[in-house]
């Protein structure tokens, strides 16, 4: 295997370490990135969630035709060379609820890459919603951040549900955390499942695996490429009560992800978590 080097990231062998911890302590849904508390506009009933100016949704469009598509093409097909499989399963799916594995922070643009034409909007933890020109392209590119008041998480959901009403996507990560470069499986948040079976939408589950590439940078991290898998959607069923689709939503979503794990990387995902309450999630 080649030992040619990339830049290094200090950051990374911290972030990995604090990953192996929480896995250990069955804390799945720790961040383990920093978080620049200083550049995070807080997210309010305020928010532009359904852009009603004129000059707002121009100024949204042209942002994402000239800046945020572009970015994202190029970080999917450049940065990490995406292999993406079973975007035949898109086909007919209009709204939907889709899912994803969350290993890094511009995975969200392989997905709306893949996704073309109907790219998802992006659901995404209040801390995105930051300050400058990045976070107005974010916004821009459909990120939909969350609210912790009560006010706020009202007009998310009527947001969400005016999108998916009018054929929109959303991509969730149920994970809730964003751990880099992670391979398994990580246990799911309801709240897709919840907003899938209250709006009467599939869930298409997407599990993004990784590909070695031989090239390390000066912590011997090695850089990895990604592979998208898309599967079959997974619809409410009318025969089961809104909390028994939440769950059997979640639970088949999850299935199909270690199933896509055991398939690519040819074993079990096993977890190194010391405390029995956490394993039984898994």
């Amino acid at each position: 295997m080649k030992q040619d080097r990339i830049p290094t990231d200090q950051t990374r062998p911290a972030v990995l370490a604090a990953i192996e911890q929480y896995e250990r302590e069955g804390a799945f849904d720790r961040h383990a990135d920093p978080v620049d508390e200083s550049i995070v506009i807080p997210v309010t009933p305020d928010f532009p969630y359904v852009p009603r100016t004129l000059t707002k949704r121009l100024r949204y469009f042209f942002s994402r035709r000239f800046i945020v598509y572009p970015f994202a093409k190029k970080v999917s097909e450049k940065m990490f060379c995406t292999v993406v499989k079973g975007k035949e399963h898109l086909q007919g799916i209009g709204a939907a609820i889709l899912t994803c594995n969350h290993v890094d922070k511009f995975d969200c643009l392989v997905v709306q890459h893949a996704c073309k034409p109907n790219r998802p909007f992006v659901v995404a933890a209040p801390f995105n919603n930051m300050r400058g020109s990045f976070g107005d392209h974010m916004r821009a590119g459909g990120m939909l951040p969350l609210g912790s008041d009560l006010a706020t998480i009202r007009k998310f959901t009527a947001a969400v549900k005016h999108y998916l009403s009018r054929g929109k996507r959303i991509l969730i990560y149920p994970e809730q955390a964003m751990w880099w470069h992670y391979e398994k499986p990580r246990p799911y948040k309801d709240g897709a499942f919840d907003l899938a079976a209250r709006n009467g939408v599939p869930v298409v589950p997407c599990f993004i695996t990784f590909r070695g590439t031989g090239v390390f940078d000066g912590n011997g991290i090695e850089q990895k490429h990604f592979t998208l898998h898309i599967m079959p959607p997974l619809y409410p069923k009318k025969e089961l009560s809104f909390r028994e689709n939440v769950a059997f939503l979640r639970d088949e979503n999850m299935r199909m992800c270690k199933r896509k794990y055991k398939e690519v990387y040819g074993k079990d995902p096993e977890y190194t978590t010391e405390q029995s309450n956490a394993t039984a999630t898994l």
